[in-house]
């Protein structure tokens, strides 16, 4: 059969560009409307969408957002409640520590309130409670310096101390006058409003300054991040009204002031504004008339990490403590502040809302920390956010939008918290969050295990190849004996080591992380998946031949996943080839590694069914089936309520285009493929401006991405984007090195060089390519399954330029893609290793040898015995 490169053309080159728009209209009609309460964060690659203070003065003027209950009905308590907020920060808190006995404030909060697991990742893979207490305050992800000590700089049982504020007027005249200095000068923002901070001071607080932020805010300027600082305390104070509390029976009314008062260094950290100005300190937050009130109560601390615990801020700790004895003290400690809040109120005021948030790691295992909400509006049960869309998971950048949206006020991101009831006993639902903290705690531990066993399974099978394969290798052991056989176990070991990333996804339907050792469930999980997915393949019919199991594999893995993204994306969630909520890189949809699997599968289980369909006459279905199926890929991977993947999808509708114009027969020239790539472009830039037109709170990432188009900021994604590449690059080599050593097996070890026309066997290259034994000349020589792999290395090529930390969709393909085409190759074991390619003008043969004995022509019609190949050969 002749090459790709001398296919003739059918079709007009302008069709192409006209299919793909066609597609994309398809997309953008058939994909569901998504719901207000679907609004995505990029993760750590992309970020949480970032605030600039132009964006936040736009975004003021939109109607705030509702807090959504289970009834779905607007609660006015939960957009203007009648009490005052309050915000317990104890960084290192976890749901886990949460006991009847031990912390009973904390559990009589959890009994009446509302709870999730809170990820407090910031820029950093620990996060400090300097850093937490900043990126709460901000809505945004920041790191608080001063930067390390050079000597200690990898040492990550450090953290920088937290900077008291001083009080002192000459410290803050001090400031001002900086700030001043810097306004005449040209630089820095108008001074104007810091004065007016310190001139406003409500009742029993006073202006601060913390010294040298300029060192604390340090670590954000080259991170790629955008951070307003203080922008919840400076939309409080800007767009907040004094808050009527409920009449008392002496007719008494409070008044609520539109201000926060900070008490402790963190809550400091939390107000400051860029210039490091502190408005509203105090020594009791609670006994002020402050709409929100912000409390640093120390961290729980850990022999980890170089943390005082309660109630002291030094942040040094002795080598043995013990932890349940700071938790017990963080309990008490609160204890104490709520009956001061209590005893502080007004007569007559309503019942305040306490949140209780742990702000922070308290060691160098980052794991997933509490948040608690209690008050009018939070009834016992779970609560989300659009941001994660996962019950009982939020992140630190939602508290900020969060409390705004409660005290109705509008956000720039537009966020709000989700409210889940629930009947479960309390214990119940600890019992529950604690299940998803050491699933996710499990699967952030053995993550580098499971990368590893993948590494050296695909470094031992390249090694396999290369001596099995090798023709000075057999040859001295009899190698037209058992060629046949080496084929054929290459097959079976390919077929097997295929499954374990599609196992990995698999392991989540297993409850592993409620065993006594949830790490061993994970393996014994990840192993039955494995053997579930293998003995698939091996049912009749598709079982009986190495097309049939190959293509099983292949179709179940897509619509494994394709399952999953529509009905929420549970397995890719704390997978471990998925995303992990500590990470925080997604929340929902697909993730980089199942991209690739979702596009390997595709477009190798299509060209394996268009060469079967061919071969049994159904010509119209060659046509319809990828277009059926592969515009389904897209829309599940594109659409923002499923897969909410822009790279992803950009990827898997140019491998439907080109995998489409092959079938169609049209020649692929650079020009085309520059057409497909702008057609998938278009498409995904239409999906994403469609998506910017919601509300801020509403929008997937595709749709925060176009807003970074527009306000500028594209340009800083993108380089965090290849940052993240290199990066990943640099901690991982062997999952960089894999995508290369994929490249060499498939043209030398299975000869594709061979495949084109003009490398001859008598040519250095083509003598190179001979000294190994490999059968895919003989896959390649249909068509159709060529055109498959060449639509699935499109995929990933794409994948690898547009994804963010992109390497790992080509490493991850190859992975499966290799062993494919291995477990493919064994359908040729027992044939003669003999092809004749034409060239443009005459033509050549290209006959390589290898001694094996008869054999049954393999199914499929693609063998040299088949009339396709018989053909080829006059």
């Amino acid at each position: 059969m002749p090459p790709t490169s001398f296919l003739p053309t059918r079709l007009p080159a302008y069709r192409l560009l006209v299919l793909g728009l066609v597609l994309g209209l398809l997309v953008l009609a058939l994909g569901p409307a998504q719901s207000p309460a679907t609004a995505a964060d990029e993760s750590a690659a992309t970020g949480s969408p970032s605030t600039s203070p132009a964006s936040t003065t736009a975004a003021s003027t939109t109607a705030p957002s509702s807090m959504t209950g289970a009834s779905g009905e607007d609660s006015t308590g939960s957009h203007d409640p009648a009490g005052k907020t309050i915000v317990y920060g104890i960084p290192g808190l976890t749901i886990s520590d949460i006991d009847r006995v031990r912390t009973p404030n904390l559990y009589a909060l959890f009994s009446s309130g509302s709870a999730a697991n809170l990820n407090v990742r910031t820029i950093g893979s620990a996060t400090c409670p300097g850093s937490g207490w900043l990126s709460m305050g901000a809505g945004a992800r920041a790191q608080a310096g001063p930067p390390a000590d050079p000597e200690h700089e990898d040492n990550k049982a450090t953290c920088p101390p937290l900077s008291a504020p001083s009080t002192a007027n000459d410290a803050v005249a001090k400031t001002l006058d900086g700030v001043d200095d810097a306004t005449k000068s040209g630089v820095g923002t108008d001074a104007s409003s810091d004065e007016d901070l310190a001139q406003s001071s409500a009742d029993g607080t006073t202006t601060a300054t913390i010294d040298d932020f300029e060192s604390i805010k340090e670590p954000n300027i080259d991170s790629g991040y955008s951070v307003d600082y203080g922008m919840l305390a400076r939309l409080i104070r800007e767009q907040g009204k004094a808050a009527s509390s409920e009449t008392g029976p002496a007719g008494d009314e409070a008044q609520l002031k539109p201000c926060v008062a900070a008490e402790g260094p963190g809550a400091a950290y939390a107000v400051a504004d860029e210039n490091g100005i502190v408005a509203n300190y105090t020594d009791d937050a609670a006994a002020t008339d402050c709409r929100l009130d912000l409390v640093d109560l120390g961290s729980i601390g850990s022999s980890a990490w170089l943390y005082d615990p309660i109630p002291n801020y030094s942040y040094t700790v002795p080598a043995f403590f013990d932890r349940e004895k700071r938790v017990a003290e963080a309990d008490k400690r609160l204890g104490t502040k709520l009956a001061e809040a209590r005893d502080s109120a007004t007569p007559g005021s309503g019942e305040p809302t306490i949140i209780v948030a742990g702000l922070g790691d308290s060691s160098s295992l980052p794991q997933l920390r509490a948040f608690i909400a209690s008050g009018p509006g939070y009834e016992p049960g779970s609560l989300s956010s659009a941001s994660t869309r996962t019950p009982g998971l939020l992140q630190l950048t939602d508290i900020a939008p969060g409390i705004l949206d409660q005290v109705g006020i509008s956000s720039p991101s537009g966020i709000s918290f989700d409210s889940t009831p629930s009947d479960d006993e309390p214990q119940k639902r600890i019992d529950d969050l604690v299940s998803e903290s050491q699933k996710a705690t499990s699967i952030y531990q053995h993550l580098s295990t499971f990368s590893l066993l993948l590494d050296t399974t695909f470094y031992l099978l390249f090694i396999l190849c290369g001596l099995l394969l090798s023709r000075s290798f057999l040859g001295r052991r009899g190698g037209a004996t058992i060629a046949p056989t080496v084929h054929r176990f290459l097959g079976w070991v390919s077929l097997a080591v295929a499954t374990l990333p599609m196992s990995a996804f698999l392991a989540g339907l297993f409850p592993w992380a409620r065993l006594p050792h949830p790490g061993f469930g994970l393996s014994v999980s990840v192993a039955v998946s494995a053997a579930l997915l293998f003995g698939a393949s091996l049912l009749p019919p598709w079982g009986r031949t190495w097309r049939g199991r190959v293509a099983a594999l292949s179709l179940l893995s897509f619509l494994i996943l394709s399952a999953d993204l529509i009905t929420g994306s549970h397995l890719q969630g704390n997978s471990l080839l998925g995303y992990n909520p500590i990470v925080g890189g997604r929340y929902y949809g697909l993730g980089n590694q199942g991209a690739a699997i979702f596009i390997v599968s595709l477009f190798n289980f299509l060209g394996l069914a268009i060469s079967w369909l061919r071969a049994n006459g159904h010509r119209r279905m060659v046509f319809i089936l990828p277009l059926t199926l592969g515009l389904f890929a897209v829309l599940v991977s594109g659409n923002p309520s499923w897969g909410a993947k822009f790279g992803g999808t950009i990827a898997t509708l140019a491998g439907l285009l080109v995998l489409l114009a092959l079938v169609s027969r049209i020649r692929l020239s650079v020009f085309r493929l520059a057409l497909i790539g702008l057609a998938s472009l278009a498409v995904l830039l239409g999906i994403a401006f469609l998506d910017w037109l919601r509300e801020p709170g509403a929008r997937s990432h595709f749709g925060n991405f176009f807003d970074q188009i527009v306000t500028g900021e594209a340009l800083q994604v993108v380089a965090r984007k290849l940052s993240a590449n290199l990066h990943i690059m640099q901690i991982n080599p062997a999952l960089a090195i894999v995508t290369p050593l994929a490249i060499i097996a498939i043209l030398f070890f299975l000869r594709y060089l061979l495949h084109f026309p003009n490398i001859a066997s008598t040519s250095r290259t083509g003598r190179l390519t001979n000294t190994w034994r490999g059968r895919l000349p003989q896959v390649f020589a249909d068509q159709d399954i060529h055109f498959g792999f060449l639509a699935a290395a499109t995929g990933m090529a794409v994948g690898l330029v547009i994804t963010d930390s992109g390497i790992a969709v080509p490493s991850t393909g190859a992975m499966v893609l290799l062993p494919y085409l291995l477990a493919l190759s064994a359908e040729h074991a027992d044939e003669k290793v003999t092809s004749r390619w034409p060239r443009r003008n005459s033509q050549r043969t290209i006959l390589t040898t290898a001694e094996t004995s008869a054999a049954e022509p393999p199914a499929g019609g693609s063998s040299e015995s088949s009339p396709e190949a018989r053909k080829d050969r006059t």
